[in-house]
Order: structure tokens, then sequence, then C-alpha cells
């Protein structure tokens, strides 16, 4: 059998599952043999876990034939294909041609109604927070509320008696609020300014200064921040808003793109989004160029994809955040794809049978 490389080091418990399932989902992909199906066969019914482990993977991976390949074996699993994912404008159908390693966490904070006092009150008390490329950093704030950034972010937190500001000037941030009714908490992010009372929630804002808000849990309200006004001035939310959003718990929404539509998460999905929490990108369909631009948020090396059908390969599965070595492993071993280090900070991706027939001419 193919050699499949393993992006999580020494797995234990319920992480070997997810490990060893991947590693069948991606044989089977690519097609089984006989001798592998036997085998696949003998290894579902060493442990009841197996099985279900691998069909909840398969369910995962909406409308893929990996699931009718999935049947050939085992009769009975079409059956078990779940609902759809839940979108307000449009479905994001996955068409996977490749899956490695997949594994997802859990998380959970208290549901709260944002409020709709404005904010006026001075800020008292600033401090600026930020990390390098391919760090993360957890800071507990005097409220109470919790705000973890992403890599290469920068943050700045203003407190006062009535209200609390959070200003995202880079990067991605993920914040548990403090519930306090009296002193709503907003983060401005390219400016756009979303506010909550009590909720968790996550704001991103790309290179094109697109700012992406998903809501864990509770709600938020999404406004304009209007050009040339303080940050401590016309922050808060009255009903007479015309453009003021609401983003409820388990919808994203992606702003200044120039369409502004919700899409609604199912809690796995919500689960794979915050994963870098934890030091995992999980990815579960992607095409490998939104693959290589997610993993390069991490690292200064710079992925160039030299293949242009390699843009499109739809992968899935974690990658440690900065194990550049074991990214490149995994492509190497999973997709027959080789790569070249041109130098410490540039990396070239070939398919390996095109790289084959350049070396061999």
């Amino acid at each position: 059998m193919s050699k499949i490389y393993q992006f999580a080091p020494d797995p234990k418990d319920d992480d070997q599952l997810f490990v060893e399932a991947s590693e069948w989902m991606a044989k089977m992909d690519k097609g089984l043999s006989d001798e592998e199906t036997e085998t696949l066969l003998t290894w579902m019914s060493t442990d009841s876990r197996n099985k279900k482990q691998l069909l909840s993977m398969a369910q995962i991976w909406d409308k893929m034939d990996v699931l009718a390949r999935l049947s050939e074996v085992f009769p009975h699993i079409s059956a078990a294909a779940p609902h759809p994912v839940r979108q307000v404008t449009r479905r994001f159908a996955i068409a996977a041609s490749f899956v490695f390693i997949f594994v997802v966490g859990a998380a959970g904070v208290l549901i709260n109604q944002p409020s709709d006092r404005p904010l006026s009150e001075p800020v008292s008390v600033t401090a600026t927070y930020e990390t390098a490329i391919g760090g993360t950093s957890t800071i507990e704030l005097a409220d109470g509320s919790v705000i973890t950034l992403n890599t290469n972010s920068r943050a700045t937190v203003g407190f006062s008696v009535q209200q609390r500001i959070v200003r995202l000037e880079r990067g991605e941030l993920h914040i548990d609020v403090a519930h306090d009714p009296t002193r709503p908490l907003s983060v401005i992010a390219a400016g756009r300014i979303v506010q909550a009372v009590g909720t968790a929630f996550s704001v991103r804002i790309d290179d094109s200064q697109r700012v992406e808000v998903l809501v864990a849990d509770g709600r938020v309200q999404i406004g304009v921040r209007e050009p040339g006004t303080a940050d401590t001035e016309q922050l808060g939310f009255t009903s007479e808003m015309a453009n003021k959003l609401l983003i409820s718990q388990a919808e994203r929404v992606l702003l200044n793109s120039g369409e502004e539509s919700v899409e609604v998460l199912e809690p796995e999905e919500i689960e794979v989004q915050l994963s870098w929490r934890s030091g995992n990108l999980i990815f579960r369909g992607e095409s490998l160029a939104t693959t290589v631009s997610e993993v390069g948020r991490y690292t200064s090396v710079e992925f160039v994809i030299k293949d242009e059908e390699l843009r499109r390969v739809r992968v899935a599965g974690l990658f440690k955040t900065g194990d550049v070595a074991g990214f490149l492993s995994s492509l190497e071993a999973n997709f027959d794809i080789a790569y070249e280090r041109t130098d410490d900070e540039t990396v070239l991706l070939f398919a390996a049978t095109s790289r084959s027939m350049d070396d061999a001419n």
C-alpha cells in the first residue's frame, strides 16, 4: 500500500481514529485494490469505532463520490448521508479529489443580546497587542473578556466606564466577550464596527481589506463606521440605523466584498474555521491554491504552484501551523506533488509526473 504521511505525530485515542480513517479515505479516493479492500474490511471489524469514524468522515464530505465508493464496500452506508450545510444565499458544495488527515476540536460560550447603547465616553485605558508571522497570543482583558490573536495580527484595546473598544489593525482575532449590558464591546476593522454585549465571535481582515465575521455563539450587530469619526464617537447602534446588520450564532458574513450575503454554518464547520486557536489548520475540500495561501499565512515561505492543474486539486486534512516540512512531505506522499526549494523563502510545487518528464528531457 502507498505511504501516507501523518501530519499529527504520535496520535492517540480518538486522534488515532481520525488518522486511520483519513488514510483509508485517501486510499479509497484513489481506488482500492482487492488486497486493500480485504484489509479495510478487517480494520472495520476489529473496532466498531473504526466504522463509525469512517462513516462520520465520509458524511462530512457532502456531495462527493467518496460515499458512492463506500457503498460499494458497505451497501447500507449511502442511507446515512447527512443533511447538507445550510446557507442563506448559496450552497458551497465541495467536490474533492484527494483526502489526508482530518481532526476537529470543540468550543462553546454563553449566548447574550447586543446592546443599542451609544458609545460616547472617552477611552481612558489603552493597550496594544500583536503577533509575529506564525505566532498566536491569548490575552485576558480587564473586564474578563478573552482575545486570541492569530498569526501576524495587531489590535489596540481601549476601555472606559461606558464602553469597550477593540481596533483590529491587521490579521485576525477571536474574542469571548464578558457579559456587561452597560458596556457593549465594539471591534473596529477596516471601516466596519462589530458590536456585542456578551458573546463569542471572530473577525479577520484580508489583504484586500475584506472583513470576515463569524459568530460562534450569541449575536452581534455590524455597522459602517463613518469616515472621519474618532474611535470613541458615533460607534453605538440605534434602532433607526438602516444599514445595521444582525449576525447570529453559527453565521458568517464577508464584508467590504460587494456582496454581503450571510452563510449559515454547521457546528463542524465552525470548529474547522476556529481550529487555528489550537495550532491547527483544517482543510475540507479547498483547492490546493487556497490551501497553500492559508498555510503561507503562518510562515515566511512562499509557495509557487508551477502546474495550473494542481491549483484546482481539492484537499482536506489537518496541518500544524508552521510545519512547512510536514506539509511538503504530505504533498509528496499523498498527492504525487514534487517540490523544489529555490532558497530559504521560496518553494516550487510541480505535478510529480510532469517533473519526471522534465528531468528525463
